[in-house]
């Protein structure tokens, strides 16, 4: 698909908030996607690139507030209030027939949307490399981030990792997050990260360390269409909450957490034939 340059916008949802948007194609079909803890639009370029001149679909991203080139708020670092931002962004943009995509922690903000504002403006539902609840006994046997006793010192890194050396944790981030840890893609994702002040990230990691939104997603099986799509070391794990908890759900599983941008071709096929069984309300 070719066109015109991804749209950008600055799209003002309270007084104080304003929210940077990147968007391409033209279609009815609108697809959200959400970037994950101190993220921004950026992860998905080669999405917004593959839409580009589509009359089918229309692909919007947007940085959530404290991210990216979206305001930088003294408040509001918390998930429920990120889904009633995102409500406020879809209202003004007036959207419907949403397909609804959370990446990593921004799953919880599209769960947190739904949670509190219902399915009548979707139409799917995608969690990408993130789970419905944070914390578990165990992460290697339950699709949940982090563990109770936070003995891999993974809830710590992302908590006050960021406060206390943010370089060294941004760092540390990326090489979890790719597949190809070279120089030039290890300095992409911390120069995005260090557009998210370093007690945004702190706060949204910690207060989204509480949540669960299991029965949230349990309630939407046979009701939206779900997609899973997972990293290659999670997929056990993932097929199993599937199976005894939204058994309508597919699952795709490669890759690492940023499989979207370094296996653009793998995700986009996958993305299009979920969305060629997506039924438009």
């Amino acid at each position: 698909m070719v066109g015109t340059p991804p749209r950008t916008s600055r799209v003002r949802i309270f007084e104080d908030v304003e929210l940077h948007v990147e968007e391409s194609g033209h279609g009815d079909q609108n697809i959200v996607f959400i970037p994950g803890l101190a993220m921004s639009t950026e992860v998905f370029s080669k999405q917004l690139s593959y839409f580009q001149g589509s009359n089918v679909y229309r692909f919007i991203t947007y940085d959530p507030r404290g991210h990216g080139l979206s305001t930088k708020t003294w408040g509001g670092h918390f998930y429920e209030q990120h889904g009633r931002d995102l409500n406020a962004l879809i209202e003004f943009m007036n959207l419907d027939r949403i397909v609804l995509c959370g990446w990593s922690f921004g799953v919880f903000e599209a769960l947190a949307y739904i949670d509190q504002f219902g399915t009548d403006r979707l139409s799917g539902l995608i969690m990408l490399d993130g789970p419905p609840k944070a914390r578990g006994a165990d992460n290697q046997t339950q699709w949940v981030t982090y563990r109770y006793d936070d003995a891999d010192g993974f809830e710590e890194l992302f908590t006050v990792g960021f406060l206390r050396d943010r370089a060294t944790a941004n760092v540390e981030f990326a090489m979890w997050m790719l597949e190809e840890k070279s120089e030039s893609n290890i300095s992409w994702v911390c120069e995005i990260s260090d557009q998210t002040p370093s007690e945004t990230a702190s706060l949204l990691n910690a207060a989204g360390a509480f949540l669960d939104y299991s029965e949230v997603l349990r309630g939407l099986d046979g009701v939206l269409p779900l997609l899973y799509v997972v990293s290659e070391s999670v997929k056990d794990v993932v097929f199993k909450w599937r199976d005894e908890n939204t058994p309508s759900a597919r699952v795709e599983a490669f890759g690492k957490h940023l499989m979207f941008w370094e296996r653009p071709d793998e995700f986009n096929d996958v993305l299009l034939r979920y969305l060629s069984i997506v039924s438009i309300k």
